[in-house]
């Protein structure tokens, strides 16, 4: 199918705000981060059906595919709440449009289906399953099973792996592993470090909430690569910040794994990748303290130690 790419008209900014208002006077509530990504990603599928392409900004992230906020800079994302965001019209619409437009007709008609559909207590996960079932990778869905399963472990309040518990979670990590892209090769060594520490814990009898965070902290470093590979009218502006921040972010991970190793390596050579994690713990901590030990000891002379540090690494 050829895509008619609309022009003249900013469709992805009216149907935003035919969303957002419409939710709003239906629901008494501003609309969440989450439900509003979902809306826009399977806005963009289904006009894309229909031959129609409006240009969304998207990339596939954390939680799915979501919207570009740099490139809508019309909209207010209200993080009151750590674990939900509220997303609302922070913008004026300038531009005059036709109610009687096809694509706004179309967007219109969805959005009453949508808001229908995916209102109730449930609907948030509903429309994730909906963007998840066009996933990029068999990987995304094998991994959040496995994400969502520790999600809900830990929720029950399940404080170590008991066998039903290992039964269940062993044979979703293996199977998400096994599906791994071949297109991630960049970051292979990251991913077997990450993965010989997981079953370094599963041995250990880790803590189930020590298991659903180095979990979550690999699906976030993956996702920092996940969208610079899987977008969708993102300029190279953007995707050059993106990429810059990948080193930054790769420093960070394994600083993590290697608390991780500190914590349940057991000193054996079984695991040559969770030994070399842990010397590398060691010596971060060795540089550390000798960092320490070279602060003076009156106040005025540490300020001039920390002046120097910081002029130095200008």
């Amino acid at each position: 199918m050829v895509l008619k790419k609309t022009k003249g008209i900013d469709y992805v900014k009216i149907t935003s705000r035919l969303f957002l208002d419409k939710f709003e006077e239906i629901n008494g509530f501003l609309a969440s981060g989450v439900l509003f990504n979902k809306y826009m990603t399977l806005l963009h599928r289904r006009l894309k059906n229909e031959g129609i392409d409006i240009r969304l900004p998207h990339c596939w992230y954390r939680w799915g595919d979501e919207v570009v906020r740099y490139r809508m800079p019309y909209l207010d994302w209200d993080h009151e709440y750590a674990a939900y965001t509220q997303v609302s019209w922070d913008g004026t619409m300038r531009e005059i449009y036709d109610p009687n437009d096809r694509v706004i007709k179309m967007a219109s008609e969805y959005t009453d289906e949508f808001i229908s559909k995916y209102s109730g207590a449930e609907g948030a996960e509903m429309a994730i399953d909906e963007v998840y079932d066009e996933a990029p990778f068999e990987f995304q869905n094998r991994y959040r099973q496995l994400r969502e399963t520790l999600k809900q472990l830990r929720t029950n309040n399940a404080m170590y792996f008991d066998g039903a518990s290992i039964n269940m979670i062993v044979p979703l990590f293996e199977g998400a592993i096994r599906s791994f892209p071949k297109e991630f090769k960049s970051i292979a060594n990251e991913k077997e470090d990450f993965v010989e520490m997981f079953r370094v814990m599963i041995e250990s009898r880790a803590m189930m909430k020590d298991l659903f965070n180095i979990t979550e902290d690999f699906w976030f470093f993956f996702c920092y690569h996940l969208r610079v590979k899987c977008n969708e009218n993102v300029p190279s502006s953007t995707l050059n910040v993106w990429k810059d921040k990948i080193p930054e972010e790769t420093e960070l991970f394994e600083q993590k794994l290697q608390s991780y190793a500190h914590r349940f390596y057991d000193g054996s050579d079984r695991s040559l990748r969770a030994k070399k994690l842990f010397e590398g713990w060691e010596e971060n901590d060795r540089e550390f303290r000798e960092l320490i030990d070279k602060l003076p000891d009156n106040e005025e002379d540490v300020l001039s130690f920390v002046r120097e540090i910081r002029s130095g690494s200008e």
